[in-house]
């Protein structure tokens, strides 16, 4: 069953209507609507609120929960459980304790997750909902403690789970237990009990290895190092390579690491050695980890996190050479990644290098070489103040967003107050414009509140009159720290936005596909063109387009995401001059779920992303709006500049 029912929304004005005022953000429209009699449009307007989320609703909202239509009370859970405040957890608790209808339990608990108290938690722990349900509790646990709503009793429910039969509700109870520390503590010898008796390939090992990782018990490391070496799922020995950075590793442990560079897979690979380079390296360590790059000269994704090990085991000369041959040798994208091997490295050479990164042309370059500096700084302070200051402000008036993205909150540092930082970063602002400036805007209006002074309240003060709203709450919430006051940021006007093209989504079907020729393999996504359809009609326009074609994959983060998409930048700082709204949907983020980049609420452009894994805390926050059928083997293989060779379309039939 899909996860929202088909409502012929590309055929009915009525439904297409609502779709309209929600890219409107028009919830006076919307309200009206949840009392029409047509049930079909109840729904559509109670799923539209959602993504408005509109507070003034929450009250008609939850008098739909009694509605007889099953479709209207699952929309309607669904967007109270998007509201950002104000959602009193006695209806939703009285509501699932009636409620018959499955789907409509897992809404309301998911509701009470994303929105109750520590009294609601423990009201629906009491509550007892049926076991079928108990996947939905463990999240519902993970959704409160993720918001700092943590409880004991929530900590023994989850502990019980981990030994159920149900695969679902055991990897869910794990993942409550990896994603929240809180819930973990002091909880370690459980885990381990529990890790001692799964099957090496239960999804739930990956999540407790999160979770044994936090505990930072020296004692782990060679259980971690065993399943490092035997886990046969990939994502499950990155998270045990991962659980290792915390812990005070034996001499063993860190020769598993080594070894796990030649691990199959190329980012549990790359983990292992982003692990082993925050390490200390013994000098059995040091000279396996040369032999290594010197075996592999061609896997630069892989040692450049090694270079900036070798950085910190006094290695000095082999970095040096290593980064100016890459200077010339190597792509862009591989020269930048070893650019913060250069941060630790108090030399002429190392100097000389970083300000010709700062200087180049290529801004991935340049941004590498930004975040070198600021990392050097924060380990020289206040050794080197005028030169630090000097590197960072060079870099902050490019107006690069790149470059202000890591440059700006650098600037905060209080030694460099003194030395004009606020004015550096108002007169950078100053010329900055949206579209393609946001992030840059937002990071300088961030840094400006840490250091406040009169001249970072001017530039803030004027940012609340911004017509974009990112700019207007990040001028807003500077203020307010600038100022020791809460400041609150106009919700209106909204920027322009693509209209939908209702008779393009016709031809487009319900679930058009969205065909990944990459240098890896086919990537095959099913898109939803009911539940997003101003995403799914932009995203495909720019596909037929061939604006992916070429495009690399600019991020990846090992069990994490992939992302790609920027055709304007190629970096993940670039759009496509425009702002799609946010559209949540009823799709979660779990494996293999297309979901767009944002850089705030309103701000997706052209980038998205597909997990690796399960990632619920994205729910409600990003734009799913498809999913992977074929190829996700190909998903799991792409790295860092990786591309996608082509993309086509595929329309479907209503059929």
């Amino acid at each position: 069953m899909p996860e929202r029912p088909p409502d012929d929304l590309r055929t009915r004005p009525a439904l297409q209507a609502i779709v309209e005022a929600q890219v409107n953000r028009n919830g006076a429209f919307l309200r009206e609507k949840i009392e029409a009699d047509d049930a079909a449009v109840r729904a559509r307007a109670a799923f539209a609120l959602a993504s408005v989320q509109d507070t003034s609703a929450i009250p008609a909202l939850l008098n739909l929960l009694d509605d007889s239509v099953p479709l209207v009370r699952t929309d309607a859970a669904f967007a109270l459980a998007q509201m950002p405040s104000d959602v009193p957890s006695a209806p939703l608790l009285r509501a699932l304790g009636y409620e018959r209808d499955p789907t409509i339990q897992r809404r309301l608990i998911e509701a009470l997750g994303a929105t109750g108290d520590a009294e609601s938690l423990r009201d629906l722990l009491r509550l007892r909902p049926p076991p079928a349900r108990s996947p939905d509790v463990a999240l519902s646990i993970a959704r409160y403690g993720m918001r700092g709503v943590t409880d004991s009793t929530a900590t023994t429910w989850l502990l019980e789970h981990l030994r159920t039969d149900d695969p679902w509700t055991r990897r869910n109870a794990a993942y409550a237990l990896g994603r929240v520390e809180a819930l973990a503590t002091g909880r370690a010898d459980t885990v381990r009990a529990v890790l001692n008796d799964v099957s090496p390939d239960d999804p739930a090992a990956m999540h407790l290895l999160r979770a044994l990782g936090t505990a930072g018990d020296s004692s782990d490391a060679p259980r971690l190092a065993d399943w490092l070496r035997t886990a046969p799922d990939w994502r499950t020995r990155t998270e045990a390579a991962r659980a290792l950075s915390a812990l005070p590793t034996a001499d063993e442990s860190r020769s598993v690491l080594v070894n796990a560079l030649n691990d199959g897979h190329p980012l549990v690979a790359r983990t292992a050695a982003e692990t082993l380079a925050g390490l200390e390296w013994s000098p059995d360590r040091l000279a396996a980890v040369g032999a290594w790059l010197d075996a592999h000269p061609d896997r630069w994704r892989v040692a450049a996190p090694l270079l900036r090990g070798l950085a910190h085991n006094d290695r000095p000369t082999r970095v040096l050479n290593t980064v100016a041959r890459w200077k010339t040798e190597r792509s862009p994208v591989a020269y930048a990644a070893a650019l913060p091997a250069l941060a630790p490295l108090d030399a002429p050479r190392a100097d000389s290098l970083l300000d010709a990164a700062l200087r180049h042309d290529d801004l991935r370059v340049a941004a590498a070489g930004v975040q070198a500096v600021a990392n050097r700084w924060e380990h020289t302070r206040p050794t080197g103040v005028d030169v630090a200051f000097r590197r960072l402000t060079t870099a902050v008036r490019r107006g690069d967003p790149a470059l202000l993205y890591h440059g700006a909150s650098a600037l905060t540092d209080s030694a460099f107050a003194p030395m004009g930082a606020a004015d550096t970063l108002a007169a950078t602002y100053r010329t900055l414009a949206t579209p393609d400036d946001l992030e840059g805007m937002t990071a300088v209006l961030e840094a400006l509140g840490t250091l406040g002074g009169p001249t970072a309240e001017s530039v803030l003060r004027g940012a609340l009159d911004h017509p974009h709203p990112t700019v207007r709450q990040a001028a807003a919430q500077g203020l307010s720290e600038a100022t020791d006051t809460t400041v609150t940021a106009p919700a209106t006007p909204l920027p322009e936005t693509p209209s939908i093209d209702w008779n393009d989504l016709q031809q487009l079907g319900p679930h058009p596909r969205l065909v990944l020729e990459t240098n890896q393999g086919t990537v095959t996504i099913e898109l939803d063109a009911e539940q997003a359809p101003q995403t799914v009609q932009t995203i495909t326009r720019f596909a037929r387009d061939g604006r992916y074609d070429g495009v690399p994959f600019h991020r990846v983060v090992p069990n994490f995401v992939v992302q790609g998409g920027d055709f304007a930048r190629r970096d993940g700082f670039g759009g496509p001059g425009v702002f799609l709204r946010t559209e949540v949907t009823r799709i979660g983020h779990r494996r293999g779920t297309l979901g767009m980049a944002s850089a705030g609420r309103d701000t997706e452009g052209s980038q998205f992303f597909v997990p690796h894994s399960m990632q619920p805390h994205l729910d409600g926050n990003y734009t799913a709006f498809g999913q992977v059928t074929d190829g996700m083997d190909v998903v799991d293989q792409l790295r860092v500049d990786d591309r996608i060779e082509s993309a086509r379309v595929e329309p479907t039939s209503d059929g």
